[in-house]
């Protein structure tokens, strides 16, 4: 939580400072995630959006990148989004279902992006203050090659509540 904030402050500065120590922190807060070459690019107000490596350590044997680690990004992603309007702490947030369309082969380097229209955070928060407690909502993630051909369509169904 403390680095998290720490995080929030920095962004304030340095937004690519506050992407690196994300970057960084990343494996120690998801430590299934380490060796996966996951960079964060942004988080705002806006979208957050983060960059996954084909390399050995993610290509499955039909030389694409493996089924979890395309998941582990878009959640990261979503997750990262959610966390800077909803701060852990103050909040905590699970994904209590997920649907995805593939679209195409991760042949390469490919960007998780969250940027849910304005209406799904608003939602969120008007459920908040109705029931105070906890809410569901679907965020949407999308998964883009280099080239900015769509990979996948990810729908991650989140429970947010207050701590």
């Amino acid at each position: 939580m403390l680095a998290l904030e720490l995080v929030e402050r920095l962004r304030r500065v340095s937004p690519a400072a506050a992407n690196l120590m994300m970057t960084v922190a990343l494996p120690r807060i998801i430590p299934m995630a380490s060796g996966l070459g996951i960079r964060v690019e942004e988080v705002s107000e806006t979208r957050s959006r983060s960059r996954l490596p084909l390399k050995r350590r993610t290509r499955n044997h039909v030389g694409s990148i493996y089924f979890g680690a395309l998941m582990t990004v878009m959640e990261v992603t979503m997750g990262m989004f959610i966390f800077r309007h909803f701060p852990m702490g103050p909040y905590k947030a699970l994904v209590n279902r997920v649907e995805t369309d593939f679209r195409s082969k991760a042949k390469g380097t490919v960007y998780a992006v969250c940027e849910p229209p304005e209406e799904v955070l608003a939602s969120f928060r008007d459920a908040l203050r109705q029931s105070g407690d906890k809410v569901q909502g679907w965020m949407p993630v999308r998964l883009e090659s280099e080239d900015g051909g769509l990979v996948a369509e990810a729908r991650f169904l989140v429970a947010l509540k207050r701590s």
